[in-house]
């Protein structure tokens, strides 16, 4: 009776250990390797044993009943490893693949409008132009263009307010 349960464990647990070795990608490279290597040393023993022994001495080795549980417990801890590794990355808001399209340098991506156009977010600088309030270009910062004069305390890069007007460089008189 021994030796039936014996050459059926075998058979059984070279199967399954075959199976995690195909099934289970999440595994390394070497892990699937030694599954299905192990599992087909089993089952051909198992095989030998049960269909072409005749009687006499056999070997009993006792991994039979411990290494196919413990190496689906690592399959198993593979694959639920690699699905909150996944999951973590998917939370993180990594992008996947195929998520952006690519554009050319300095080309805004698709979806996204260029600095200046309509659409442009709030407070979003267009084309050399600081942001008014609700969208409305401002005259650029420093000397005024073509001989006006600039905005009083007009915003200047990136939020820092521009330097009263009639202020020259230091050390010269103002007009």
């Amino acid at each position: 009776m021994f030796f039936l349960i014996y050459t059926l464990l075998l058979l059984l647990g070279g199967i399954a250990m075959v199976a995690l070795g195909i099934a289970v990608k999440e595994q390394g490279t070497g892990s699937r390797i030694l599954n299905v290597v192990v599992g087909l040393a089993m089952f051909a023993y198992g095989f030998y044993l049960f269909f072409l022994f005749e009687g006499g001495r056999y070997q009993i080795f006792f991994y039979v009943f411990v290494l196919p549980i413990l190496l689906a417990v690592r399959a198993v801890k593979a694959r639920k490893e690699a699905r909150e590794q996944a999951a973590a990355h998917q939370f993180a808001g990594a992008p996947q693949p195929g998520m952006f399209a690519p554009s050319a340098h300095g080309q805004p991506a698709p979806g996204h409008p260029a600095p200046g156009q309509a659409g442009a977010p709030y407070g979003a600088a267009g084309q050399g132009h600081a942001a008014a309030p609700h969208g409305q270009p401002v005259a650029p910062h420093g000397p005024g263009r073509q001989g006006y004069p600039t905005a009083p305390h007009a915003p200047g890069p990136q939020g820092y307010p521009t330097p009263p007007q009639g202020s020259g460089p230091q050390g010269y008189p103002t007009a």
